[in-house]
């Protein structure tokens, strides 16, 4: 019988496109990190740690893009019973997204012009990116709401598109201009792949040109959602930037924020596992929301088959982490190792225990849950990192970052189990 129910279990998930987005998103995550290797390759350490610094510093920018629409979107798409309706919150949206990073384009500007950050050269290359957020958020829209369409296949394709145009505009920007031509095939990647959303959305142009924005309760309703979780995001998210961004003001050394950063890309990149189950579960999760018991079942079942599959990975990462460090980025990169063995057992806490509670919780609609969690977390994360990077340098801030993952780990799973009873 039990056999019986696993059988349609996995039926459910081939039918309702899991294995197209799971697909995906591997292939998505090897291109990604090939993107990261071959930069690590072509350009020097320290213009790696440059590449890094500017970079990290333009991700605090994104923390708020679109003032959380994304999500919202993702949220109130899912749930809308007509099309009409979808296309109403994918045009609210739009106008809202693009509208405000208008403003954050022009404070990255106003930030390079009147600022020098503390990683020599990485101020330049920020000013480069300036106009990032507004090519990020147009597509970040249209990629979700085909996720909230339920058409899989489509945002699958559109993911791997992106990724795959950014892979080849490194590959050979890189080669033939440096730094430049990296900036300018991540523009490049943002552009067509948003060109080609639009082609797979044509069929819904003449409703989307008519059709009105929500009303004011609606509206109300989708930014509050869209604050709210744009601010627990941003928060969550400092736990992955916050030791980059002061290893560059406590150390100020781009070699050791290029061997910092090289530490994380594998253990980081993996998160991908359970954002893929997550990206796929999310819509049915919050369908269901109001049914606890099948949310309890099938959340201790995710988790279940999560730790496994983490473990196992989380434990070849440590035992041959010299040999992956040498083989992939090089003999230079070998005092990464430490930091590496540490963040792969982070991995095996987020991956395992944070990443799908704080996604079922959102579905849930239960958000401020998530952003009391990432305050609790965000405010251990600076006061771990300021302490343990001044001591300790990548190692301190390594060891902060897994603390962080316990922390918030603790407190979502708490909350879960004593909501589902």
């Amino acid at each position: 019988m039990q056999k019986l129910k696993d059988n349609k279990d996995i039926l459910f998930l081939v039918r309702n496109g899991f294995f197209h987005i799971f697909s995906a998103n591997v292939i998505n995550k090897i291109i990604q990190f090939g993107i990261s290797v071959i930069i690590v390759r072509v350009i020097t350490k320290e213009a790696f740690g440059m590449w890094s610094y500017a970079n990290n510093i333009l991700s605090f920018f994104l923390l708020v893009e679109g003032l959380g629409v994304v999500p919202g979107l993702l949220q109130f798409a899912s749930s809308s019973k007509t099309r009409e309706e979808k296309l109403s919150y994918l045009k609210y949206a739009l106008l809202v997204g693009i509208l405000f990073n208008v403003g954050l384009a022009i404070a990255i500007l106003l930030f390079t012009t009147f600022f020098q950050l503390p990683v020599r050269g990485s101020t330049e290359i920020l000013k480069y990116l300036s106009l990032i957020p507004l090519v990020h958020v147009f597509f970040n829209i249209l990629q979700i709401f085909l996720r909230s369409d339920l058409r899989n296949k489509q945002f699958s394709l559109v993911t791997i598109i992106n990724t795959l145009t950014f892979f080849f505009g490194v590959l050979i920007g890189g080669y033939l201009f440096d730094i430049l031509g990296i900036v300018w095939g991540r523009y490049l990647s943002y552009i067509i792949s948003s060109f080609i959303a639009l082609w797979f959305v044509k069929d819904y142009y003449k409703i989307f040109v008519n059709v009105k924005i929500p009303n004011k309760e609606q509206r109300q309703d989708f930014l509050k959602f869209s604050i709210v979780s744009m601010l627990t995001n941003t928060i969550s998210q400092m736990l992955y930037l916050l030791d980059t961004f002061l290893i560059g003001i406590i150390i100020q050394s781009g070699t050791v924020v290029a061997s910092y950063k090289t530490a994380t890309l594998i253990p980081f990149a993996l998160n991908f596992i359970p954002s893929s189950v997550m990206t796929f579960a999310y819509p049915y999760f919050a369908k269901h929301k109001d049914d606890k018991n099948l949310v309890k079942n099938y959340f201790l079942k995710l988790q279940k088959y999560l730790l496994l599959f983490n473990l196992v990975i989380s434990i070849l990462l440590i035992v041959f982490a010299p040999f992956v460090i040498r083989l992939i980025f090089g003999a230079e990169y070998l005092d990464s190792v430490l930091p590496f063995r540490i963040l792969s057992f982070g991995y095996l806490i987020a991956g395992t225990f944070r990443i799908p509670a704080g996604n079922i919780i959102a579905s849930l609609k239960k958000v401020k849950v998530n952003f009391y969690n990432s305050i609790i977390s965000g405010g251990a994360n600076i006061v771990l990192d300021i302490i343990l990077i001044k001591n300790y340098g990548s190692v301190g801030a390594a060891v902060a970052t897994v603390a962080v993952f316990v922390i918030s780990s603790f407190v979502s799973n708490i909350y879960l189990r004593k909501y589902l009873k």
